[in-house]
């Protein structure tokens, strides 16, 4: 800000529409403007509309206090009578509980879409085992005649808001201004970009959950690019959970029926594919990939109870099951996950509200309550230093463990129920960074001086889940959209 209600910022060449937001109005949008290289250009705005009332922390496309994701688990339900229940029952609530069937409501060809799906996955399992075409058709006939609704994708639609419902209605002092918010709409907005990691030299990259495909955005041009992952068993390609390595290599998982995991190098634009062994659910996906300082590679398996480890050199993979998840006999839905600064590799149980930690020098593992009710915790990563830090995402509480004497020490960001989700600590200094799902910000915290720096980002309902910092400019931290399809950035002014 300058005197006079004046602004100014430095973009890249190109056409550009601007609007003014101040208090509780707004400017309308401007003419499209063309900015030439080296040439300034002015536009003139006046806040003469009223703004759309604030749009209420929540999780996206939901009412307050209703949790989405995990938190969105239902008590066990009581399912109809029917030829097709025990199949729910007896094959089905195998690999996941009823409640994912009993609160859905599609169309036959969705339905069967799914059923196709849970074949592929059961042919991979040990475990699981596939449906008879005569078992198929008694299944298919259950659902539609309990759970089939034709129009509930239009319904389950979400419902468009104020970009600008979020944008903060008070004054934005001290460093909190010093900032700008860049985002970049992929070219198909449904393709689920739920995680996102930086290259060495500052490009973005994201994994598609339903598109299939890794993407790559280009800070210096400004460009998106897509690439294809080599040809699997089937057509179906769930990709998710992508790390960069110290090679600037990156790792990241097909979560569909083919089962393997995928490298990528950059240099030599070339993949390379680990398959992964028969599991007992029959598929290997998850959000969050590690590589350890070891060069080992590390996945939360979330659907299966699992925690799966690679060696890239022999290509072996370790499997652990999760202990809490084992003797309650459920899955302890293992979401985020750290390698501390012992080398021991942390991570979240969300199911029974508490932390794991196994050690891979020779498998064990421990396991520490949460000192706060229903968290609901989801992803965290470690300092400079190596502690933990975890995102408490219901009671939007940020909390740090002393990786040497798992002491655990909550934070309060000044925004309520922000849902934090995602968490970073700078390599490079001692701030910590975090996603604030909820509240459409992102977050700084300085351990030192105990202060909070929160950063708005450009857009109502973001839905940004995971942030990485970027290892060319700490400055600059990424966030993906998982259901906005949207990437960005927001960068600090030097």
């Amino acid at each position: 800000s300058q005197a006079q209600g004046r602004y100014s910022a430095s973009v890249p060449p190109g056409k550009y529409v601007v609007q003014g937001v101040g208090g509780e109005y707004q400017s309308a949008l401007s003419t499209q403007k063309d900015v030439s290289a080296g040439r300034p250009t002015t536009v003139d705005v006046a806040l003469t509309d009223k703004r759309a009332p604030h749009l209420p922390n929540a999780w996206p496309g939901r009412p307050p206090g209703q949790g989405g994701g995990e938190a969105a688990a239902t008590a066990p339900v009581r399912l109809p009578d029917g030829n097709g229940k025990q199949l729910v029952t007896g094959k089905c609530s195998v690999c996941h509980d009823a409640a994912r069937i009993a609160n859905a409501r599609y169309d036959r060809a969705h339905w069967l879409e799914i059923i196709d799906d849970m074949q592929d996955y059961a042919r991979g399992s040990d475990f699981a085992r596939e449906l008879t075409n005569e078992e198929v058709n008694a299944l298919l006939d259950y659902l539609l005649t309990n759970f089939s609704d034709a129009d509930a994708r239009a319904r389950r639609a979400r419902q468009p808001v104020d970009p600008n419902s979020r944008l903060p209605r008070t004054l934005i002092q001290g460093d909190a201004t010093k900032y700008i918010a860049v985002e970049f709409e992929l070219p198909k907005t449904n393709v689920e970009p739920h995680e996102i990691t930086v290259d060495n030299q500052g490009n973005g990259w994201l994994t598609q959950r339903t598109g299939g495909r890794l993407g790559r955005f280009d800070t210096k041009t400004f460009t998106y690019t897509e690439l294809d992952p080599p040809a699997g068993a089937t057509k179906k390609v769930r990709l998710n959970g992508i790390v960069r390595g110290p090679d600037n290599k990156l790792w990241f998982v097909d979560g569909g029926p083919n089962r393997r995991w995928l490298n990528y190098d950059i240099a030599s634009e070339t993949f390379n594919v680990f398959p992964v062994p028969k599991l007992k659910y029959g598929n290997s996906t998850g959000n969050t990939m590690r590589v350890h300082p070891n060069g080992s590679v590390w996945l939360c398996n979330i659907g299966s109870n699992q925690i799966i480890r690679l060696d890239p050199k022999t290509k072996k993979f370790d499997v652990w099951e999760v202990p809490a998840g084992v003797q309650a006999k459920k899955n302890a839905t293992p979401y985020g996950m750290a390698v501390a600064g012992d080398g021991k590799v942390w991570f979240v149980e969300n199911t029974f509200n508490q932390l794991g930690r196994v050690d891979p020098a020779n498998g064990k593992f421990d396991e520490y309550p949460i000192p706060v009710k229903g968290a609901v915790t989801r992803k965290m990563g470690s300092d400079s230093e190596g502690n933990i830090w975890v995102g408490l995402h219901v009671p939007g509480k940020l909390m740090k463990v002393d990786y040497k004497t798992t002491q655990m020490t909550l934070f309060d960001p000044p925004t309520e129920d922000s849902g934090v989700y995602s968490v970073q600590g700078d390599p490079k200094s001692k701030l910590i960074w975090f996603s604030q799902q909820h509240a459409d910000q992102i977050a700084r915290f300085d351990p030192a001086t105990r202060t909070f720096t929160e950063f708005p980002l450009a857009n109502a309902e973001e839905d940004h889940r995971r942030i990485e910092i970027d290892p060319s400019n700490s400055n600059r931290i990424w966030w993906t959209g998982n259901t906005s399809g949207r990437i960005g950035y927001v960068e600090l002014l030097k």
